[in-house]
């Protein structure tokens, strides 16, 4: 079943090639076979495959016949079969190449591991990804807006045509906005474009605290017949960059709290759905994240989707390497011969460039294009000659978005040091770890600021704040230990949310991913949630300094540590309450509170009237605490106020096993998510608790597979035991046919739980 990702369901090895850097993921060839019908054929019909990404190196036949192939692994394409289908018993194969390893930071999956459709028609029709709409101005005065729409037009006859074109826009209850059209002349086989710039009264603006999105269908006519018709979410919104003020949205600044993800989900590795998906972004907006930066490559068109819907500001970017190819274990260039995206460079650079941009062109997520991540050209002679090259074709295809290159080299040592030239083609100067460059460490951005004052700045990658979920033995992972895995991110964010000409940030990384790993792990822990989609406690964290709408109080860690009484323990409040007062068992612990108010970014000072003095310029509390069982627990504070209260107990052992579906109601080919955890008798979740826990499943659902988020646990996603990391593990199982899918989990033996899944057509 699509779509499928081989490298997922193949146990993992030290010895494979794709090495550290693909997660020491099994890859290879692969073929993918499909008998089909197709009755009656249009014969007057253009037909086409149309493929969201296929890892990598593919080669696709129809009926025994070469139609089509496609080397690029993230990029999306057409293979036109117009002329080649029969009517019973069609063949398409498609031969998938993964073997030359390792070709790709991070985890790529092996396969067609995006969706696939059969696409027609009319004779008569639009381009691939041929409809372009545009905000071409807001106009608060007349309370109006004007658009601006391409079409790209094609005739596949052979005789001159007279066609129109017709634009429909409707707002989100239905109702019709307005409708324009316009007509072309087609000669035999040309290709060509129209346009309109039709107005829009009382424009509803998409933001991301209020995503509104319009609907605009176009249709292609005729002889008064509709031959093609395209339905596209809008939404009505301009986004600059400016030196001063930073980004500019509908010409209002808006800081950019953004975070980096990858492209995989965990269990399923490359497939990520809609539904996978929704279910981390909800908690990366709870977490007050704006903004989500697509690294290093083209994303899944469902999960641009959802960003439009939900509101990210999104950075959409192209490449991990141009024609200097890199090591993809050690993270650099490599001078030996090595295998990725740098074999295609010079043949497809300008397609795929095109195709992604045309392709996501009408996301009114998508505020910014980027043409490479960490490229080594940025030190070469021709570096800004190809960066020029990129950069030309982003704007020949959008004039209305800017483009930048995540650059990390801008200050380092000389033989690898970003060209003064280079960083000067950009229209934003992307920066990538920005404080790593000896005294940039304390003035960042400082001396760029004094030395080009119109240089337009963001912060493509830097540190965030990771760590292991629930471990709290201050040994730390490839992040650092509980007790400072955030200090790498504190200083850099009050530096930016305090000065404007920085648009934003995107720190690295939302989401924990496979790859970028030290055997025996299989993965990355630089994430606020981890591959199963639980919150860390940096989440808290980011929480409390993005998110300026609710009270974050989170106590850190849990208060089971039996045999370490006497022992000292770090106590860290995240919070964005003014001051937090700590007891323990009701005794007074003491009272902390900030110098600067995190609750606003830390750009506001609320110096005047205090009613404790501050204890700390951090973004976070803390007391070295002496352990002992029983009750912390936190108060909060804002303005002299009770705003929040956390508390933190010693639990009993585990009695009771507890399943919670994340929707108890699913479509098929859907996946269900289901969250285990335990609870002890008074009913509190055990943060420690770690059984094995077996899944049985029955009725109409195919098993996918459990995972913990523990790197460390090397087993297959998909065997039907696992154990529980830290007190949670996530179950995931797809619906195959309309029915119910039944599943019982059985821990250690002794407990269970039962939980009844629907699905639905």
């Amino acid at each position: 079943m699509l779509p499928h990702d081989w490298s997922i369901r193949i146990p993992l090895s030290e010895k494979m090639p794709s090495g550290a850097g693909g997660g020491y993921a099994a890859c290879g060839i692969g073929w993918y076979r499909k008998h089909f019908d197709l009755d009656p054929i249009d014969r007057q019909a253009v037909y086409s495959f149309y493929f969201e990404g296929v890892y990598m190196d593919c080669t696709i036949y129809l009926n025994g016949e070469r139609t089509g192939a496609h080397g690029y692994g993230y990029g999306s394409f057409y293979v036109d079969v117009t002329g080649k289908l029969r009517e019973k018993d069609n063949i398409v194969a498609v031969r998938v190449n993964n073997s030359a390893q390792p070709n790709s930071r991070w985890y790529t999956g092996s396969g067609i591991y995006r969706n696939v459709y059969l696409v027609k028609k009319g004779p008569v029709h639009f381009g691939n990804f041929g409809i372009r709409c545009a905000t071409n101005g807001i106009f608060p005065e007349i309370k109006a807006a004007n658009l601006q729409i391409r079409s790209m037009v094609e005739n596949s006859t052979e005789k001159q045509k007279q066609a129109g074109v017709l634009h429909k826009l409707y707002d989100r209850s239905g109702e019709l906005i307005f409708s324009a059209g316009t007509a072309v002349s087609l000669e035999a086989g040309e290709q060509t474009d129209t346009m309109c710039r039709p107005q829009v009264e009382n424009p509803h603006l998409w933001t991301p605290r209020d995503p509104y999105l319009y609907t605009l269908e176009s249709f292609c006519l005729l002889d008064g017949e509709i031959v093609d018709q395209v339905k596209t979410q809008i939404g009505i919104r301009t986004a600059a960059f400016d030196a001063d003020e930073g980004f500019m949205l509908n010409g209002k600044p808006v800081k950019i709290k953004g975070v980096c993800l990858h492209h995989d989900c965990g269990i399923t590795g490359a497939v990520g759905t809609r539904e996978l998906w929704e279910r981390r972004l909800r908690m990366l907006k709870d977490m007050g994240c704006n903004g989500i930066r697509m690294s290093h490559n083209p994303p899944a068109p469902v999960l641009l989707d959802l960003c439009d819907e939900m509101g990210f500001l999104v950075m959409d970017e192209i490449y991990d390497e141009w024609m200097l190819s890199k090591n993809k274990n050690e993270n650099y260039y490599s001078e030996s011969m090595a295998f990725g995206a740098s074999q295609f460079f010079i043949r497809d650079s300008r397609k795929e460039l095109t195709a992604m941009i045309r392709r996501d062109y009408n996301h009114p997520s998508i505020i910014l294009w980027s043409i490479g991540n960490e490229i080594p050209e940025q030190s070469s002679v021709d570096g800004s000659r190809i960066a020029s090259f990129l950069q030309e074709i982003c704007h020949e295809e959008d004039t209305t978005r800017m483009v930048t290159c995540a650059c990390d080299n801008i200050m380092a040592y000389p033989d690898i040091r970003t060209k003064r030239e280079f960083e000067e083609v950009l229209d934003v100067v992307g920066y990538n770890y920005v404080g790593r460059w000896r005294e940039r460490a304390e003035t960042f951005y400082d001396e760029d600021r004094r030395l080009y004052p119109k240089r337009r700045f963001i912060g493509t990658e830097n540190p965030g704040a990771g760590g292991i979920r629930g471990d709290y033995q201050t040994r730390g992972g490839m992040t650092g230990d509980y007790r400072t895995v955030m200090i790498s991110h504190e200083l850099l964010w009050r530096y930016e949310a305090s000065r404007n000409f920085v648009a934003g940030d995107f720190v690295w990384t939302g989401i924990d991913y496979l790859g970028e790993a030290e055997w025996p792990r299989r993965g990355a822990d630089f994430g606020a949630i981890d591959t199963a989609g639980f919150k860390k406690d940096t989440f808290y964290y980011y929480r409390s300094i993005w998110n300026q709408d609710d009270i974050t109080l989170h106590l850190l860690p849990h208060w089971n540590f039996q045999g370490e009484e006497g022992h000292y323990k770090t106590v860290i409040a995240y919070t964005n309450c003014q001051y937090v007062t700590l007891y323990l068992n009701d005794r007074l612990i003491g009272t902390k509170g900030y110098y600067e108010y995190p609750r606003f970014g830390a750009v506001r000072s609320w110096t005047d009237g205090r009613e404790k003095n501050p204890t700390t310029n951090d973004l976070h509390l803390a007391w070295d605490v002496l352990y002992e069982p029983g009750v912390l627990r936190a108060e909060g504070f804002v303005d002299g106020r009770l705003a929040a209260e956390a508390v933190v107990e010693t639990t009993e052992r585990p009695v009771r096993l507890i399943a919670k579906a994340y929707k108890d109601t699913i479509r098929i080919g859907e996946i269900a998510q289901i969250e285990l955890y335990m609870e002890d008798k008074n009913g509190r979740r055990v943060p420690d608790a770690e059984p094995v826990i077996a899944c049985e499943i029955s009725g109409e659902g195919e098993y996918l597979g459990m995972d913990g988020g523990n790197m460390l646990d090397l087993n297959m996603f998909r065997e039907k035991q696992r154990r529980m990391f830290a007190g949670a593990l996530l179950c995931e199982a797809r619906g195959m046919k309309k029915g119910k899918i039944n599943l019982r989990f059985i821990a250690d033996q002794e407990m269970e739980a039962e939980i009844e899944i629907r699905v639905t057509e």
